[in-house]
């Protein structure tokens, strides 16, 4: 593939066909770092040849720095919000995440993120560790929402840790999720769901709402059917 390391981040002239792989390595790694899920989108669409090239270059050069950068950032920051606490695993590739709450009863949930080895093309998986005081439908709506911040969303880590805790707050606080991406707080904008249906009362974010008229055809309310 290549006789010595691709450069990365490479900064010097063009002055010979090396110079060329080495730039097109670094827009790759950039492109890598910065709009992830744009770059997977595109892998999962190429044949199978270019598909496992591009994943062999990946999973040998550029997802080793990726993944450690994502793990050393958790452990740097030390990022403790509160309610919850973050920390890393760099041998197993993995970010702990221990939400806990004082209410009448003690609620405590524990979430454990892996990174793949050819992170970010892979899908970052996220597993259930202890939970207590959580309902499993529940649950597993709060899983689904952070496995698809970060399979969908350009965002690290601790930005969808951080979103997927407002959502949680927000739940306890009474707000109610959107029906129709089951999210308090919505994953680009960051709004609530404030348009409610006259007939059913269920509330939903304005851009999943607009996007729900634009691709039915319809102005039915998502939940009850009845026109909003």
């Amino acid at each position: 593939m290549f006789t010595v390391q691709p450069e990365l981040s490479y900064t010097g002239s063009i002055q010979s066909p090396q110079d060329i792989c080495h730039l097109s390595c670094s827009v790759y790694y950039s492109a890598l770092e910065d709009i992830p899920a744009m770059v997977r989108q595109w892998w999962n669409g190429q044949d199978k040849r270019v598909a496992t090239y591009v994943d062999s270059f990946t999973t040998r050069y550029a997802s080793p720095v990726l993944w450690s950068q994502e793990i050393q950032s958790v452990q740097n920051t030390e990022h403790n919000m509160e309610n919850m606490s973050v920390k890393g695993r760099p041998v197993t590739r993995e970010v702990i995440a221990t939400y806990t709450m004082e209410l009448s009863e003690e609620v405590s949930v524990e979430l454990v993120i892996q990174l793949p080895a050819n992170h970010p093309l892979g899908i970052v998986t996220v597993e259930s560790g202890k939970k207590i005081g959580i309902k499993a439908a529940q649950w597993r709506t709060w899983m689904l929402q952070l496995t698809t911040f970060l399979v969908h969303q350009n965002g690290s880590i601790l930005d969808g840790l951080t979103l997927w805790k407002r959502n949680v707050d927000k739940r306890f606080e009474g707000i109610e999720d959107c029906m129709i991406c089951f999210s308090v707080i919505h994953g680009s904008n960051c709004s609530l769901p404030r348009l409610t249906c006259r007939t059913c009362k269920k509330k939903f974010h304005s851009e999943c709402l607009y996007k729900w008229f634009s691709t039915s055809n319809q102005s039915t309310c998502p939940a009850c059917r009845n026109l909003f």
